[in-house]
This record gives structure tokens, sequence and C-alpha cells, in this order.
């Protein structure tokens, strides 16, 4: 009982913080833009995709929405998240669906394997939800093509708002969204996987990342392959992050990165050392035995 009214009170302390910290901007232009239904400059087109990205959103907004929207990505701040998950920024796709006469509103797609996702009604009878947004292929690769439909009192259906869709091959639609992949952690580096699964205690899967979206070809070199830079090529994904994961035993290793013919090294790997052989500076990786690596990235 405690625990639940110290919840609760923590709850509305977030609450009266955020309504201070947004007192200055909530009546402004924009803001009453959304209390009647999205912005009116976002919907037309004319606010620059970057800088609406980069917005933040408040609780309140998707609740004064009174129509549906095509798909977007936003970031919310989000009290019910905080509490659930400790984490006051929802970042994610907002789906919305104008259901003022249904009970119920779902949405599936290809980033729930098909498995239906409660949506939430707004005062106004729009069904809304946030999904995360990026999710991983059958390849294990990042996606960011979203294949979805609504599922209306037990009926699918595609997105009315949406006109971006593709043919489902029973006689109906897929409603299609593209994330414009931004928002996402740029400042990566490798990072040691350690897997119950994995029972091979002699190596280490180890994950080199970085991210470089003007580059065509990245290539890694190190002690581990002779400095060759035709033995690791790193794989590109959509977001201009190139991952390669390669099995390594426990020890010590210099490494860079060939980028387009040019060597570089790790951006934010902050250890480096010498290579004696050629007195060049070089990052630096060290894989303890065990499990005791830590993941670098989270350094």
């Amino acid at each position: 009982m405690i625990a639940k009214i110290n919840k609760k009170i923590h709850k509305h302390t977030i609450i009266l913080l955020l309504s201070l910290l947004s007192l200055g901007g909530i009546f402004s232009e924009e803001a009453i833009d959304w209390l009647g239904s999205y912005s009116s400059r976002e919907l037309e087109g004319n606010i620059d995709r970057d800088n609406t990205l980069n917005k933040i959103y408040y609780y309140w907004q998707i609740q004064s929405l009174k129509r549906a929207v095509s798909p977007r990505y936003i970031r919310l701040i989000d009290i019910d998240n905080y509490i659930v998950n400790n984490a006051l920024l929802n970042k994610g796709i907002l789906f919305t669906y104008n259901g003022i006469r249904n009970e119920v509103v779902e949405v599936c797609g290809n980033f729930s394997n098909w498995r239906c996702l409660p949506m939430q009604r707004n005062r106004y009878g729009i069904y809304y939800a946030v999904v995360p947004p990026l999710f991983k292929g059958k390849d294990d690769t990042d996606k960011t093509v979203f294949e979805y439909k609504f599922r209306v009192d037990g009926i699918f259906d595609f997105d009315p708002v949406n006109r971006e869709k593709t043919e489902d091959g029973e006689g109906s639609f897929y409603s299609i969204y593209k994330l414009p992949g931004k928002d996402f952690e740029k400042q990566v580096t490798y990072r040691v996987i350690d897997s119950e699964l994995d029972n091979d205690l002699d190596f280490k899967l180890v994950e080199f990342r970085i991210y470089m979206p003007e580059a065509n070809t990245i290539a890694l070199v190190g002690d581990f392959n002779q400095w060759n830079p035709e033995h690791d090529y790193l794989y590109k994904e959509s977001t201009g992050l190139f991952i390669l994961r390669k099995k390594l035993k426990p020890g010590e290793y210099l490494y860079n990165y060939i980028a387009d013919g040019q060597t570089i090294m790790d951006t934010f790997n902050s250890e480096t050392r010498y290579r004696v052989e050629t007195d060049d500076l070089c990052s630096y990786l060290k894989i303890n035995a065990g499990r005791e690596n830590r993941i670098a990235s989270d350094r």
C-alpha cells in the first residue's frame, strides 16, 4: 500500500514539474495549432523535416488530437512510460486512427510479427499508439520500413489517411511507413556480446560499429587479421551505421578502419595505443575471459 502511495505521489510530482517547465511555451502559436489537431504547418509539409523530428511533444497534445494523421516519428514526454519503465522520453512511431464510433482499435504490423497491439483512445475518439522506432528483421538487422494494418472491432483495414500502401496478396493493402532514420544513437563503438547460448569459451563475439553515412565501404584491420583490409568488410545499414560481428579470443588488440581507402580510428573508442611496427596511433580493444566484459558503448 505504501509503495502504491509513493508511486502515485511521485507521478503527481513529475506532472507538476512538467507543467511548470512547459508553461513558457504552452500557449505559443504551435501549441494552439495542436489544440485543433496536429500542427497545421506540419500537416501541410511547411516545416523542415529535421526540425519536426527534433521536436518534443507532450501527452496533452496527443490527448487533444481531433483527427487522425499519417504515421510520424515523435519524441513524447510520457508520464505513464516513466512510471512503468523509468524513461520519461518515449521515442517512436505514432499511429493514429479515427475510431469515434468504434469500441476496440489495434495496430498490427511487421514490427510486432503481426501481433496486434492495443491503441488508446483520447477524448475525441482518436485512437493512438507509439511503437518503438527500430525493429529486427529475420536477418537480425535493424529495419526501418513499417508494414501495418489496423484491426477495428475485429476487422482488418489499411490506414485511410496514409497514401503509402502496397498489395497484401489477399485483395487488400498493407499501409507503409518509412522511418527517416533520425535520432538514433550515433556515438557508438565496439561492444563485446556475452550470450548465455554461446558455449564457445575460447572466443568472444565482438560487434564492431561505426556511424559514417557518407562512406561507401569500410573495412576492419587489426592484429586479428594481419592488418589486411580484404578480410573483414562492415555491413552498411540504411541508417548509415556500419556493423561487423567477429569472434576473437580473449586478449588485447589494436585495430583501425579503412573508410573509402582512408585509415581512421574508431571515433568513439577513447582507448588508444601506438603500434610499434608503424609508430601509428590505433584504437585499442581488450577482451576479458569469462563473462566480465562490458559493452564498450555504455562506458
